[in-house]
C-alpha cells in the first residue's frame, strides 16, 4: 500500500530483511524475457485496476492507494487485506484504528478511459492478506485464476499495478525465483520490480493468467525479494463460506494478552497501546507495530539545545546503546530540526511472549533511569544486573544452543572459539556469541566518520536516526570509537528464524552504513 499524509514513515518490511539477504545467493537464473501480445496488455490494463482508500480517523483524514484486478463479469476484486484495512500507523509508529473508510476503483486510470467507482469491501482475511472488493458495474474482461502449484521456477512472470502510487499501470518483467515457505505461509517467490502501490497486484503469466496476489517486497543491501500469495490460496478461499472468515483485527488483543501473562503494571492507553508505569516515575509504552511488539519512552528533545551540542549528546546516546542489554537510543525528526530521543525496544511478534515482554520492559525502565543519570553528569550504574548471566556451565550450554540454532538457519558460518562467524555475499560477516546470558549479534562497520569533533557529531545524529528506522538492532559506539551494529537477544527466547531475521538484518544495515559513510579505519 501506499500512504499518503505521512511526514515520516518507518518501515515495516525491514522485519524480514534476513530472508532477503540469506536469499542472495539462491535465486534461480532468470528466464528470457518475452514481450506480451498487444491483446494481452489491452486485457491486463482493462483488468488491473487502482485502489483508493480515504481513512476518517480521531486524528483526522489519511488515506492510501493499492493495487487489485478483476476476477469476474460481475465486477468482483482481489487486493491485499491490509490495502484497505482500516487499522493504520500515524506518524511516530503508533496504531491508529479509523472510524470510517472509503474505497474507490479506478480504472485506466492517468488516461483519456479512465473512470472511477466505489467499492463495497465483501470480505477481509488478513491471516491470508486478501480481500474482495465488489462495484455495481459489469467487468466484461476479468483475469482468471491459473494453479501456482504448477508453475515451475524460472517461469516468466509480470507484475501489474501501480508502484508508490503512480497513475498509470506498471507491467513489469520478471520470474519465479522460488515457491516459499515464510513465518509458516506460502507464497510465490519473484523478482520482478514491485514497492509499495503494487500491494494487491497481479503476478500473471504470458497468457494473463494469474499465478499470485503481490503483496510483500523485502529489502536488503543490493536486492529486493518480491512475495506473491499464491493463487491458489486465493482459489480455495473463494470457496469457503465468508462465515468462515477470521475476525478483523482488533488492535492491542495479542498485546493486552502477553501483559496478562507478564505479571506487570498496566493500564489501556488507547487505540490499542498501552502504558506500563515503574516506581522510578517512568512510563513505557506498548503496542504492536506491523509484525513487532514496540516497547519505548520518549524522551524529549535531543539534548543541547542547539546542533553543536545536540551533536555532541548524540554521540554520548550513541555510546550509551553499547551498553543496552535489549534495546537502543534512537531519533525520530518528524520536521526539519525537531530532534525527538526514545528509548525503544522491538522484537517479532512470532517470538513474543510474556515472560520476554517483562524481561524488555524491565530493562527498558532502568535505561530510561540510568540515560537520566548521564544527562546529569553522574555515573550510572554498571548494567551488568540487567542481564541474566550464568555459570561458566551454563553459559557453555548457551553457546552449544545457539550453534544449533545457527545451523538450523542453514546459512553458512564457521566457529570460532566461542563466536560463530557468518559471511554474507556483500562482504560483511556477521558474528554472534554469548555476552553474559545474552546471544550478542554484531557486526562492525570500522571507525566512527568524521574529521573532527563537532563533524561526528552530526554524523551521530544521522546514526540515531537510522536506529529509528532498524527493525531489531542498533548501530552504537564502543570503547575504540568504532561503530558496531548489534543486537542482544536472552539465550531462551531465540529461534533459528529470529537469528536468521537479526544476522541478515546486521548484513544488510552495515552494507548500508558503509555505502554512505564509506569504510573508515577502526581506531581500536
Amino acid at each position: 500500500m501506499q500512504t499518503h499524509n505521512r511526514t515520516a514513515i518507518r518501515i515495516p518490511s525491514l522485519a524480514a530483511l534476513a530472508l532477503a539477504a540469506c536469499l542472495l545467493a539462491q535465486q534461480a537464473p532468470p528466464a528470457e524475457a518475452q514481450a506480451l501480445t498487444a491483446a494481452t496488455v489491452e486485457k491486463i490494463k482493462d483488468a488491473v485496476v487502482l485502489i483508493d482508500v480515504a481513512l476518517t480517523t480521531p486524528q483526522g483524514e489519511t488515506g492510501g492507494s493499492g493495487s487489485g484486478f478483476v476476477i469476474s463479469p460481475n465486477g468482483h476484486i482481489i487486493t491485499n487485506a491490509h490495502v484497505v484495512s482500516m487499522v493504520t500507523q500515524d506518524e511516530a509508529g503508533g496504531t491508529v484504528v479509523a472510524t470510517d473508510r472509503t474505497v474507490q476503483v479506478v480504472f485506466h486510470p492517468g488516461t483519456a478511459q479512465e473512470k472511477v467507482f466505489p467499492a463495497q469491501v465483501l470480505r477481509e482475511h488478513h491471516e491470508h492478506d486478501l480481500a474482495l472488493l465488489k462495484i455495481e458495474a459489469a467487468t466484461p474482461v476479468y483475469l482468471d485464476l491459473a494453479d501456482s502449484d504448477a508453475v515451475a521456477e524460472t517461469s516468466a512472470i509480470y507484475a501489474c499495478g501501480h508502484p508508490l502510487g503512480l497513475r498509470e499501470i506498471s507491467i513489469r518483467t520478471g520470474t519465479v525465483t522460488a515457491h516459499r515457505t515464510w513465518e509458516g505461509k506460502p507464497y510465490i517467490e519473484h523478482d520482478a520490480s514491485a514497492e509499495e502501490g503494487n500491494s494487491g497486484g497481479p503476478v500473471v503469466l504470458p497468457d494473463a493468467r494469474v499465478v499470485g496476489v503481490h503483496t510483500l517486497t523485502l529489502v536488503s543491501s543490493g536486492m529486493m525479494t518480491k512475495f506473491a500469495i499464491p493463487s491458489n490460496v486465493v482459489t480455495a478461499w473463494l470457496a469457503t463460506d465468508v462465515a468462515d472468515d477470521p475476525p478483523l483485527p482488533i488492535p492491542g488483543k495479542v498485546i493486552r494478552e502477553l501483559l496478562a501473562n507478564s505479571n506487570l503494571n498496566y493500564e489501556d492507553a488507547g487505540e490499542g497501546s498501552f502504558s506500563i508505569p515503574y516506581d522510578n516515575d517512568v512510563t513505557l509504552i506498548a503496542h504492536e507495530y506491523d509484525d513487532f511488539l514496540r516497547l519505548y519512552c520518549e524522551l524529549g528533545q535531543l539534548p543541547g539545545g542547539e546542533r553543536l551540542l545536540q551533536g555532541m549528546a548524540a554521540l554520548e546516546a550513541l555510546r550509551f546503546n553499547y551498553s543496552d542489554p535489549v534495546g537502543r537510543l534512537s531519533v525520530w525528526e518528524p520536521e526539519e530540526g525537531d530532534l525527538r530521543l526514545y528509548w525503544e525496544c522491538q522484537i517479532p511478534m512470532s517470538t513474543a511472549t510474556g515472560e520476554y515482554l517483562r524481561t524488555i520492559a524491565d530493562v527498558g525502565a532502568l535505561q530510561v533511569a540510568r540515560w537520566g543519570a548521564v544527562l546529569r553528569a553522574e555515573q550510572p550504574e554498571e548494567p551488568t544486573s540487567l542481564y541474566p548471566g550464568g555459570t561458566e556451565e551454563e553459559i557453555a550450554a548457551m553457546v552449544e544452543h545457539l550453534g544449533q540454532q545457527i545451523a538450523d538457519t542453514g546459512l553458512t558460518h564457521e566457529k570460532n572459539d566461542r563466536t560463530f562467524e557468518i559471511p554474507y555475499d556483500n562482504d560483511v560477516t556477521v558474528r554472534s556469541t554469548i555476552y553474559q546470558g545474552m546471544v550478542w549479534t554484531y557486526a562492525y562497520t570500522g571507525g566512527m566518520p568524521g574529521d573532527s569533533t563537532a563533524a561526528q557529531g552530526q554524523i551521530a545524529i544521522e546514526l540515531l536516526k537510522r536506529n529509528w528506522d532498524d527493525p531489531l538492532g542498533r548501530l552504537s559506539l564502543d570503547g575504540d570509537n568504532d561503530v558496531c551494529w548489534e543486537s542482544q537477544v536472552p539465550s531462551t527466547c531465540l529461534t533459528p528464524d529470529y537469528i536468521a531475521i537479526v544476522a541478515g538484518t546486521a548484513a544488510s544495515q552495515v552494507a548500508g552504513f558503509i555505502e554512505t559513510y564509506g569504510q573508515i579505519p577502526f581506531n581500536g
